[in-house]
């Protein structure tokens, strides 16, 4: 054999550990990673099936590509209402509607307590008023409540019930949002028509702060 064909002749070069870690394991992980990906788009595709089924759709195959969009659109869907039950105008019609129904209770253990002071229940409910105009300053609803009434310094053996008024200015809803849609408010100022008439608007109330 010539040096020139011994030259010729090349000899085969070591494969790394690296490149046959590679070689083996890449497959490998490519099976896992397909196989996580249709695990996942399984168990979406059931949560889906299911909250879709709830609001009266009837889906009976999807897709990959319909899972996936479907998906996107429902967390749209919850992330819209998330919005709205977060609006401070709808949180502060809440307050307000939880607050008149407060204040209603109040107007009526003092009708349904014999003997109460007449000026202690205006003043008090003066106050109540005055705060939920603070809140919203609309006109105020007139509010009607019958008491049974003591006069300072003379009994009142036989329960005799004569009305008063107590001053009660509940705020109506008056935001554009809140006409669009009935608000708490409304509903609870809609059980407190037919009492009363409201007197002594402009009583001023003792406070100790």
């Amino acid at each position: 054999m010539s040096s020139y064909e011994m030259l010729s002749v090349e000899e085969p070069q070591p494969i790394s550990r690296t490149y046959q870690y590679r070689k083996v394991m890449k497959p490998m992980l490519e099976r896992k990673r397909r196989a996580r990906i249709n695990r996942c788009l399984d168990e979406l595709k059931e949560l889906m099936v299911t909250a879709l089924q709830s609001e009266g759709e009837n889906v009976s195959k999807l897709e990959k590509a319909d899972i996936l969009e479907l998906t996107v659109r429902h967390l749209h869907k919850l992330r819209r209402q998330q919005r709205l039950s977060s609006n401070p105008v709808i949180d502060a019609d809440r307050f307000r509607a939880g607050y008149t129904h407060c204040a209603n209770e109040v107007s009526r253990c003092l009708a349904a307590i014999p003997g109460v002071d007449v000026q202690l229940g205006t003043k008090l409910m003066t106050h109540l008023g005055h705060r939920l105009n603070d809140m919203d300053k609309v006109s105020p609803l007139v509010v009607q409540v019958s008491s049974p009434y003591t006069p300072p310094g003379s009994p009142n053996p036989e329960g005799v019930y004569v009305s008063h008024t107590y001053n009660m200015p509940l705020t109506p809803a008056s935001s554009t949002s809140s006409r669009a849609a009935p608000s708490p408010t409304m509903d609870c100022q809609t059980q407190t028509a037919g009492l009363l008439k409201v007197a002594q608007i402009s009583s001023s109330v003792w406070r100790p702060w």
